[in-house]
């Protein structure tokens, strides 16, 4: 199986599919300029002991100075870190963070890439500290691909009254030894997850480790969310047809949303009869509808195991204004 991050989860008999954009590319650090070696600072040399040539002193301004707009600084992200903890660290709110960053997806930021981080506003309301949230965390699962692709999910159980979101994890890949290969972060493919629902958080690496031997999962951060901004969303006449070999599932149907949403996105679960999550696929609508009612989508997908036969297959929703 081929693949990328995040994305669509396809088993080792299946052709190459594609994968739903998982990390954003990294931003170029911003150095301030410096002279070249051997350059003079000055255009002009200045003669020892010269006497200064007395000026006429400019008239005093008659209107308020205005001091240059704070330069961002470039943070790099290290493993555990979300969009919501960085804003917070930095004394800045998320949306300002969001908007030094617009092509970053803040659900699939990784170890080492670089974020623009703008200078507090005088007067804004920046994030508290964030404090974790409890929730429940499974050992994780991998699985290796033909390919030699591996994939973990770290099953994640939101165990509170509110919403959870900003989930991120670690995956430590060990020897037969039990010695630690490896840390592979594991994000969330939803930015949301609901009272008593469960989601996997995922790392993938394109290259299983040599001498690979087991793996174990932690939860990183995981924070309320204490102001609703998600639209409220459902699924209605869904079907689920899992394949005679169970090696698949299709999973067909409709969602009502409260409002035309911005951002859809439908995310499929498989689950063995263990319970263990076998593979995962995520679906997601655009601002645009063909249907006559803008208030619902049809989705029709395919979900893929990675091991084993698929005996139930759960759905997640998330929709943004």
């Amino acid at each position: 199986m081929a693949g990328g991050p995040l994305g669509i989860i396809a088993p080792v008999h299946r052709p190459r599919l594609v994968f739903l954009v998982l990390f954003a590319g990294l931003l170029a650090a911003c150095a301030p300029a410096t002279a070249p070696q051997g350059t003079p600072l000055l255009s002009q040399p200045v003669l020892a002991f010269q006497s200064p040539t007395p000026t006429n002193s400019p008239p005093a301004p008659t209107e308020a100075v205005i001091p240059p707009t704070p330069t961002p600084s470039v943070y790099t992200v290290v493993a555990g870190d979300t969009f919501f903890s960085i804003a917070a660290r930095n004394g800045i709110t998320l949306q300002a963070l969001q908007l030094a960053n617009p092509d970053v997806n803040p659900s699939f930021i990784s170890p080492g890439m670089q974020l623009l981080v703008p200078a507090p506003t005088e007067g804004e309301d920046a994030l508290p500290s964030p404090t974790p949230a409890p929730a429940d965390s499974g050992s994780a699962q991998c699985y290796l691909s033909a390919a030699d692709e591996l994939w973990c999910f770290l099953l994640v159980r939101n165990t509170n009254e509110d919403p959870l979101e900003n989930l991120s994890g670690v995956v430590q890949l060990l020897d037969g030894n039990g010695r630690v290969l490896t840390n592979v972060v594991a994000n969330p493919p939803l930015n949301v997850l609901h009272p008593g629902a469960a989601m996997p958080l995922v790392a993938y690496l394109p290259e299983a480790p040599a001498g690979w031997a087991s793996a174990r999962g932690q939860l990183s951060s995981a924070y309320l969310l204490l102001e609703e901004y998600y639209i409220p969303a459902h699924t209605y006449e869904e079907r689920i047809e899992i394949s005679a070999d169970g090696l698949a599932a299709r999973v067909s149907g409709g969602i009502k949303v409260a409002q035309p949403p911005d951002q859809l996105w439908l995310l499929a679960v498989a689950y063995d009869s263990r319970g263990d999550v076998v593979g995962v696929r995520r679906w997601e609508s655009s601002g645009e509808t063909a249907n006559a009612d803008p208030f619902t989508r049809n989705f029709d997908l395919w979900v893929y195991s990675l091991s084993g036969r698929i005996t139930e297959v759960e759905l997640l929703l998330e929709a943004q204004p």
